[in-house]
């Protein structure tokens, strides 16, 4: 019988993917799928410093719309729940939050950091166009 396994590290943006897949070809691993994402830790740390207005109330509406969307509803109400309670505009603070509320229990490491910087780096994207747009 088959198995379909699920492998996570860190590697340097120099490393070629396709390298990747033929080594896991030759160890046997078939129908491979890489998704990447920048390092958590060092998105994190890249994060404005300071407090950006409207990014908690902008955190809040992109999960009830990716709820909407599909997204699984205990996500969303862990993360709804960590950003309510954290009464902060601060990028870094509010992506520990996040991650942290779904990390290992509703998320891989993964998954969780995937969703984190989707959702942060969205909507600072969103605030700065409105505030260009004023």
């Amino acid at each position: 019988m088959r198995k379909s396994i699920e492998i996570t590290g860190i590697i340097d943006e120099s490393v070629n993917l396709e390298n990747i897949k033929i080594l896991l070809e030759a160890a046997g691993i078939s129908e491979s799928n890489i998704s990447t994402i920048s390092q958590y830790d060092d998105w994190l740390e890249n994060l404005p410093k300071k407090s950006i207005k409207g990014l908690k109330d902008a955190c809040l509406d992109w999960i009830r719309h990716w709820g909407n969307g599909g997204g699984d509803q205990s996500s969303e109400d862990c993360i709804t729940d960590a950003i309510e309670q954290l009464e902060c505009n601060i990028p870094a603070k509010l992506a520990n939050a996040i991650y942290n509320s779904v990390v290992d229990y509703t998320k891989t490491e993964f998954g969780a950091a995937q969703l984190t910087i989707e959702m942060i780096d969205g909507c600072i994207e969103d605030l700065e166009q409105a505030g260009d747009d004023e």
